[in-house]
């Protein structure tokens, strides 16, 4: 019984050390893909104004970074759920 204890015992510091890990990362993704939103905005904004107008590959360099803002907004919201 006192084995089975000890066991259960370690078994518990193992998971709270993993949480801990695990809510580190959760941080670590959250203020990078912040960062990176914040980047990819910014770009947006400079591309915005005369985007009817310009290039294919300018329109495509755009939309892609629309995309990219979605998949970062779930990205977010994903490790902002983590942390709660």
């Amino acid at each position: 019984m006192k084995a089975h204890m000890e066991k259960a015992r370690a078994q518990l510091g193992d998971l709270a050390a993993l949480t801990s890990k695990t809510e580190a990362a959760e941080r670590r993704i959250l203020e990078r893909a912040e960062k990176r939103l914040t980047e990819v905005q910014a770009e947006i904004d400079k591309l915005h104004p005369g985007i009817h107008g310009a290039s294919e590959q300018a329109q495509d360099e755009y939309l892609a970074l629309i995309t990219e803002r979605g998949q970062l907004h779930t990205v977010i919201a994903k490790a902002q759920q983590a942390l709660k």
